[in-house]
């Protein structure tokens, strides 16, 4: 569902909102600069410059809203790509409180459902039961193409599923979740072997579907604020294996002192079918420790190491540093199957004249080799920015970035925003503002 497709859809949908009763409107349009020099061969480069104009909008009359969220870019020095385009997002109508417990969506949507995760043009329903400790999500529809397109068959290119999750014991959270997904490939033209005598003839090829089919339970536990504990488990019923078990636990010593450990097991999510699924896919084990001390609330230091598991290499990295709230500094490094690294980074931002306007600075330096028998190399970044917001409506943001490496001797990119956000009461009889 491309630009073109949408627009009237959009004007359409609006105006059934509107047609009735007092509205609320309420949004946000940014125009964004992104410019950077690139070189396509050695020695010769272009300057290249694209825009950016997003728009959220949301149009509510009581239980009723329409929102959509859109995207246009375009090219103003050098090409890149297509040369505009625009994309829809999100673009759907809710309906709320029904029955003062469940709430639908129809439209283009993004699903957060456990194991669910995606966009899709479609319906979500939610029901909120015994008394807002039993939450029941149900989604179905079509999946969203890569150009954000609608698909040409419905059936090939489905997503649906589903999740419930509990509150109902005091401290803890407990989710289950199960998602189903198909996704057409392309039909394509090839050449193959007639029959014994290998005599070439074009052939026509209409792979089947990519699919994928998850069932996952989650679970945390929170005892005050001394300690919490964190389980997932994933597994792929269509390859039938474990797709990802994590667990993790923090503990609160002492209101100065914290110590966590997370470990995670996971395989690469591979659709059924794809070309991926051909090759053998291993698991990543990750065990990690780490401890924060608090010399003032908001003031910590931070430390963890974590040892990585392949299938026949390790890897391990550590990370020391301090937060202050207002800048971070951090020492970083690993060894092994992984790679050679040590890094050192710091961020910092600070407002000014009462969060009128809050410059931003950040500056790395990475040591690393991709192996024991290659050279060592070095990076260097730096990022200039600040952020100014005269009004409650109205950003201006800018920021510079700056990169040199083996690759490049210099790298700059600049990126400049102007946000406006708006929010209007409408009525028949008048009209109340605010910006």
């Amino acid at each position: 569902m491309n630009g073109s497709r949408l627009l009237p859809l959009v004007v359409l949908l609006t105006a059934c909102v509107a047609t009735s009763g007092a509205q609320y409107v309420s949004g946000r349009v940014s125009t964004a600069v992104y410019g950077w020099e690139q070189f396509d061969t050695v020695g010769v480069s272009q300057q290249r410059v694209r825009a950016y104009q997003t728009a959220q909008l949301t149009v509510s009359q009581g239980d009723f809203s329409l929102t959509t969220f859109l995207q246009g870019s375009t090219n103003l020095a050098g090409s890149f790509g297509d040369a505009g385009r625009v994309r829809f997002y999100n673009l759907y109508l809710s309906w709320l409180n029904i029955g003062k417990v469940a709430e639908v969506h129809l439209g283009r949507q993004s699903v957060y459902a456990g194991v669910g995760v995606g966009s899709l043009d479609g319906l979500v329903a939610r029901a909120r039961l015994l008394n807002n400790t039993l939450t029941i999500t149900g989604y179905g529809g079509a999946v969203v193409g890569p150009e954000f397109t609608m698909p040409s068959k419905f059936a090939d290119n489905a997503m649906y599923g589903g999740q419930v999750v509990t509150t109902a014991l005091p401290g803890a959270r407990i989710g289950l979740s199960y998602m189903k997904r198909q996704e057409e490939r392309d039909p394509y033209w090839t050449i193959r072997a007639r029959d014994t005598s290998f005599s070439p003839v074009p052939l026509y090829i209409e792979p089947s579907a990519d699919a994928e089919e998850l069932a996952s339970a989650d679970a945390r536990y929170n005892y005050g604020e001394r300690l919490s504990v964190y389980g997932r488990y994933d597994h792929d019923m269509l390859n039938e294996r474990t797709a990802r078990a994590q667990g993790g636990a923090r503990v609160q010593i002492t209101e100065r002192i914290a110590v966590s450990a997370d470990f995670i097991h996971r395989l690469p999510r591979v659709m059924y079918n794809s070309i991926f699924s051909a090759f053998v896919s291993n698991a990543v084990d990750e065990l990690e420790g780490g401890v924060e001390y608090g010399f003032t609330p908001m003031v910590r230091a931070f430390g963890r190491v974590a040892a990585v598991s392949y299938t026949d290499e390790k890897s391990t990295r550590w990370t020391v540093g301090l937060n202050t709230g207002y800048a971070t500094i951090a020492y970083a490094g690993s060894d092994g199957y992984a790679g050679e690294l040590t890094s050192l980074s710091a961020q910092a931002s600070y407002p000014l004249f009462g969060k009128v306007i809050i410059p931003t600075a950040g500056f790395s330096y990475a040591s690393y080799r991709l192996s024991k028998e290659s050279t060592k190399d070095n990076a260097i970044g730096v990022i200039l920015g600040a952020a100014v917001r005269p009004t409650s409506a109205i950003s201006f943001d800018v920021q510079g970035q700056w990169l040199t490496n083996k690759l490049m001797q210099r790298d700059l990119r600049v990126q400049a925003r102007f946000s406006y956000w708006f929010a209007h009461r409408f009525s028949r009889t008048n009209v109340e503002g605010r910006q």
